[in-house]
């Protein structure tokens, strides 16, 4: 069972895939580094949410190290946010007058590129390249994700019929940009285990059938999926880890946001953390063991491109 978990899921397979020449996880210092920039970007989002009036919160790893460890998790290499459909659409539209000129977005069924079914905000020249981006000409610094949050419907058919569509929609998505973004380094590092070989293979076959539309359209139609025309009071984060299914929790437990520790600040938490960090990891307050911590892969580190080109001149 853990093996077909692996190849049907490919941030799976590629947790138990081992570093590979440029393809590593960073080091201590580079973490301390790479966690007090990761603060910054949080910082400028935060305020420019406050100042539009637009609804964010922490999600997954960075909700539950405010609650745990009052900042980030120790070991944690990523930032994950959360915004309700509206206040996401509200932020891509005044993203470029009030976060332009420090930052760059990717972002589906948008004016912006498409990395993946998630936005992210990546801090312009920074260096942290994700495998999916790697050789490819999208942006490479450091980022956060920012997760939709989507009302789904109360009816069970309905909300089962619209679910299963928008995950298929979204395997789609996915497969046909994998396909798109792939390259010899990616496929050599997924080919270094059984279960990262099935993977590869499932998403270049699924990418290569339905490439007769390209990857934006899919994403688009992803986006339609999982739209819903009202506030059902029932929310869900379809792009998140469990997809469609894994987070369908009342409205009350997400909205409204309210404020909790983080390093030297207050960021916003889901409305009832208890409930939503229970939902996402069951007993939240345990420190799992050290193979279990999860951990990105990256491709190159750098807090400032245009010092480290100085210094080669």
């Amino acid at each position: 069972m853990g093996f077909l978990k692996n190849a049907l899921s490919t941030r799976r397979a590629m947790q138990e895939l081992p570093p590979m020449k440029e393809i590593h996880y960073i080091s201590d210092e580079e973490l301390r580094q790479l966690q007090a920039c990761f603060l910054e970007i949080i910082k400028d989002i935060d305020r420019v949410c406050r100042e539009n009036g637009i609804c964010y919160m922490a999600a997954g790893g960075t909700a539950l190290g405010s609650v745990r460890h009052q900042g980030f998790i120790p070991w944690d290499d990523d930032v994950d946010l959360l915004m309700p459909r509206p206040d996401l659409k509200r932020f891509l539209e005044i993203f470029d007058r009030c976060l332009g000129d420090k930052y760059e977005i990717t972002s589906p069924a948008s004016k912006y590129p498409l990395e993946s079914m998630i936005t992210a905000v990546y801090k312009k020249n920074t260096v942290k390249a994700s495998l999916q981006t790697m050789d490819t000409d999208l942006p490479q610094g450091v980022h956060i994700d920012i997760f939709s949050i989507e009302s789904v419907p109360t009816n069970a058919v309905a909300r089962r019929v619209k679910g299963t569509l928008a995950m298929g929609a979204q395997y789609i998505a996915v497969s046909t940009l994998f396909r798109k973004l792939t390259n010899e380094k990616k496929k050599e590092f997924f080919r270094q285990t059984t279960a990262g070989r099935v993977n590869y293979a499932l998403r270049m076959t699924v990418g290569t059938l339905f490439s007769f539309l390209p990857p934006e359209t899919w994403a688009k139609a992803f986006d339609r999926a999982v739209s819903c025309r009202r506030d059902t009071g029932l929310w869900a984060v379809p792009t998140d880890i469990k997809h469609y299914f894994g987070h369908i929790m009342p409205k009350d437990v997400y909205y409204p946001p309210i404020k909790g520790p983080f390093v030297d600040f207050e960021i916003n938490l889901p409305h009832d953390p208890d409930a939503y960090l229970e939902n996402q990891y069951g007993d939240y307050m345990t420190i799992p063991p050290e193979a279990q911590r999860e951990k990105h892969w990256s491709i190159g580190f750098c807090l400032d491109t245009g010092a480290q080109e100085k210094s080669h001149d």
